[in-house]
């Protein structure tokens, strides 16, 4: 088993907050439940959205003696936690790890969900292959990218401050990698796709180099890998709650007596309302807002930006592969593209192959076929 020096998961504490950002929560009211003409049963607090921070709301007021009902346009639970079951074993096409799992509650979550995890393949055995040369590197020399891909990143945040420029400028710059042949750093940013766009669903160019290492794990400890169905977690969170689904919210009033939120013809009343819809959905203006939000909302809504992570998921009759290899990373032409596929194989007991792209790569392929997709990923 090869450990590298560092994993894509867990380098550098990296800043994910810009991209994980679920919602624009509201202050919750201590206004008193009412009933209007024409509005559902009133409660005290509605809940806008039925992913893990709405569920977690939802349980917390609960638990304080707050009556709740949650409002989720979709016709699940889990939010980004999606997990696919027609194909016999479940293929997660959200999130996939618990993350930093020493003190992490999800680890005592999943358990009592009956959710179960495997070792985390990014910590067991690596095969790199350069489809240009076509050459598979040896595991030394896996480890020497890694450490030199370290040592590039590490440099370039050392020259934060000051007047704020791109991750990718500080990169550029950094001698060491000013360096290295055109051949080398096709292999240096296969590795920088995985340290920074997978971790952060977004190319170096568009990230902020003084606020880039603003992330801090909290808690510690080895990532563990989801193989029975995430979305487990969120649907044993809801068990005991009140959950309407297909209800796209488009307009939340407030005034001196509560909260009034529509969707369509029907109407919900509360003392307060909890919004914890994807930021997507705020920057689009989906939902009106009456009185609007503060500036301070509408600035921060406007301000962040969205990444994109893309899972492309191929199954195969056999895994031709074999059960020695635990992840494969791929140096070809845009080393920024396909750069990691996980075999499902050992974890989950499936022949299939998950490839990742981030970014404007992963926008990309929106736009293609599955039929284009299956031949791309052959092709490597």
């Amino acid at each position: 088993m090869r450990i590298p020096p560092l994993t894509r998961r867990s380098f550098l504490r990296l800043s994910t907050a810009s991209i994980l950002l679920a919602g624009c929560t509201a202050a919750v009211s201590t206004a008193p439940a009412v009933r209007i003409k024409g509005a559902s049963a009133a409660v005290d607090v509605l809940i806008i959205g039925a992913g893990m921070a709405g569920l977690a709301a939802a349980r917390d007021l609960v638990a304080g003696g707050k009556s709740v009902r949650i409002l989720e346009a979709r016709d699940s639970v889990g939010g980004r936690i999606r997990t696919h079951r027609s194909w016999g074993k479940p293929i997660e096409l959200g999130a996939q790890w618990i993350e930093t799992s020493t003190g992490n509650p999800l680890v005592a979550l999943a358990k009592s969900a009956g959710v179960t995890t495997a070792a985390d393949p990014e910590n067991g055995t690596e095969r790199y292959i350069d489809t240009q040369t076509p050459e598979q590197l040896s595991g030394t020399a896996v480890d020497n990218l890694y450490t030199l891909a370290d040592e590039i990143i590490t440099s370039a945040l050392d020259t934060a401050g000051g007047t704020d420029k791109s991750l990718r400028a500080a990169i550029n710059a950094v001698p060491a990698y000013k360096r290295l042949t055109t051949a080398q750093k096709r292999r240096v940013e296969s590795m920088l796709a995985q340290l920074i766009d997978d971790d952060d669903a977004v190319e170096a160019e568009l990230l902020s180099l003084n606020n880039y290492d603003e992330g801090i794990d909290a808690y510690r400890g080895g990532n563990l890998f989801v193989n029975n169905g995430y979305v487990g977690i969120p649907q044993f969170l809801a068990k005991t709650l009140t959950i309407e689904y297909n209800i796209n919210v488009t307009r939340i009033a407030t005034d001196s007596t509560g909260v009034t939120v529509t969707a369509g013809a029907k109407t919900w009343r509360a003392g307060a309302v909890v919004v914890t819809v994807p930021l997507g959905i705020l920057k689009a203006n989906r939902i009106t807002f009456s009185p609007a939000l503060p500036a301070a909302y509408t600035n921060a809504i406007k301000q962040l930006a969205m990444g994109v992570l893309n899972k492309c998921v191929l199954r195969y009759d056999t895994a031709f592969w074999g059960t020695t290899t635990d992840t494969f990373t791929i140096a070809g032409s845009d080393p920024h593209e396909f750069y990691q596929f996980i075999p499902l194989n050992k974890p989950v007991g499936i022949p299939a192959l998950v490839a990742f792209n981030a970014g404007s790569r992963a926008r990309a392929l929106e736009a293609k076929s599955d039929a284009q997709l299956q031949a791309q990923m052959a092709a490597l």
